[in-house]
């Protein structure tokens, strides 16, 4: 069987009318452009399979964005099926936070002109798909996987020295590469980059931006000569850059620049004519799970501090202490808000693909660290990529002994919506998949 490849890319870069997630109020707004975002697609075919691998520019999209009784990923997929006929179709994110607010963290809606936007993205989204199921050449594929120190530190482990956290196992500094070379020796190719780490350097600020994934794709696809290279967001969950209390451009850019410069050197080892191309196997599987609720507290005591924060912001005098207020006055709302959601289960889809020798495993979450490392080790298949926020955005998905020891990512909000067992289960069920895609 030979294998095809298509690829293309799309700018969805924002109006500056749609809001990003920020602190005080919750949803800000941009004044200008850093860099564009854009989605990218590719699609991968042989005799029997065809399969569509997007990843966006975005901080992720909660299924619930287009309001009650529509579904975000069913939209998409149905429009890829109509146009294209291609029915396995993974929509992942770089989860950049220099973007649209559209996690449901807040009522996107209720943004002037948001409805019509994010009727534009859909089409963005389905249109950078049909150009790539137009632009297919046959490819060879060759996978690997490197390292970039400098970037990540797990932001739980406090002052733990970065050496110490790299020899515990609370980082993942590993970078995997697909390279999917043209076989017509057009020099034509197309790469996908997975690596764990929060694009948060210059979350909350006022210029839309790609953030450390926007730099390394750009520069590997100038250095490259390639086509197009796409991102996927490891299992970053816990994971931040190692200088997370700046907003600085300039750590984007030496982030973008570590990341692509160990991507170019491994598709340099690549593409050494002794490196034997991958099979052009091809696979898709995935499983809906219902993961536990977390706990909920009682509501009463987070009613009485969020009116007391109120009345407090009414009666301040200045500024400073009227914006203290109301931050905790929106944190206890926040909490009001998910103790309303209520212990219904979470509905989770964990999806497989297996391109040769590569499963990319799509998880609808931000993943912490220990739970991608075990899917990695466990795992049947040669080279595991894991992708973060990936067809949903049900907030953290977090490790065993997490709510033990407490902290942001477990407190109860709109961020914080399944237990340490959820993640148990989406561990389960994505070896079970790629153990059935590896069996043969």
């Amino acid at each position: 069987m030979q294998m095809k490849i298509g690829s293309a890319k799309v700018d969805i870069t924002s109006p500056l009318n749609i809001p990003h997630l920020a602190y005080l109020p919750r949803q800000g707004k941009f004044k200008g452009v850093h860099d564009p975002l854009y989605v990218r697609a590719f699609i991968f075919a042989n005799d029997e399979t065809k399969l569509a691998l997007i990843s966006a520019d975005s901080i992720g999209f909660n299924n619930e964005l287009l309001g009650p009784g529509r579904s975000f990923i069913k939209e998409v997929r149905e429009r890829i099926l109509e146009r294209t006929g291609i029915e396995n179709v993974m929509l992942a994110t770089t989860h950049a936070h220099s973007v649209p607010e559209t996690t449901g963290i807040t009522n996107l809606l209720d943004a002037p002109g948001v409805d019509s936007w994010l009727e534009v993205l859909i089409e963005q989204i389905v249109s950078a798909v049909e150009m790539a199921d137009n632009s297919m050449i046959y490819t060879t594929l060759k996978a690997g996987i490197g390292e970039a120190r400098g970037i990540a530190k797990n932001r739980r482990k406090g002052n733990m020295p970065i050496d110490e956290q790299r020899t515990k196992g609370y980082i993942d500094e590993s970078v995997g590469v697909l390279l999917c070379e043209g076989s017509d020796r057009s020099d034509k190719s197309d790469i996908l980059i997975n690596f764990s780490t929060h694009p948060v350097t210059v979350q909350v600020q006022s210029l839309v931006s790609a953030d450390y994934p926007g730099v390394a794709t750009k520069l590997v696809e100038k250095v490259i000569h390639c086509r197009n290279c796409a991102f996927l967001q490891g299992a970053a969950g816990d994971i931040n850059p190692v200088r997370d209390d700046t907003r600085d451009f300039r750590d984007v850019e030496l982030y973008g620049t570590i990341l692509a410069g160990e991507v170019i050197k491994t598709v340099a080892q690549l593409r050494a004519p002794d490196t034997k191309p991958m099979e052009s196997r091809l696979g898709a599987l995935s499983k809906v799970l219902q993961l536990p609720s977390r706990d909920l507290p009682d509501p009463e005591p987070f009613h009485e501090a969020y009116m007391s924060a109120l009345n407090e912001a009414e009666e301040s005098t200045d500024e400073a202490s009227r914006d203290r207020a109301l931050r905790v006055a929106g944190a206890n709302q926040e909490t009001l808000k998910r103790i309303e959601r209520g212990t219904d289960p979470i509905i989770a889809e964990v999806q497989v693909f297996r391109i040769g020798d590569v499963a990319i495993v799509g998880i609808p979450g931000e993943f912490f660290v220990e739970l991608g490392l075990r899917i990695k080790r466990e795992s049947s298949s040669p080279y595991t990529f894991i992708s973060e926020t990936t067809n949903d955005w049900i907030g953290y998905i977090p490790s065993p002994g997490t709510y033990q020891e407490g902290g942001y990512e477990i407190h109860p909000a709109p961020w914080s919506m399944t237990n340490e067992s959820g993640g148990q289960m989406i561990v389960q069920t994505a070896l079970d998949l790629i153990n059935e895609l590896w069996k043969y």
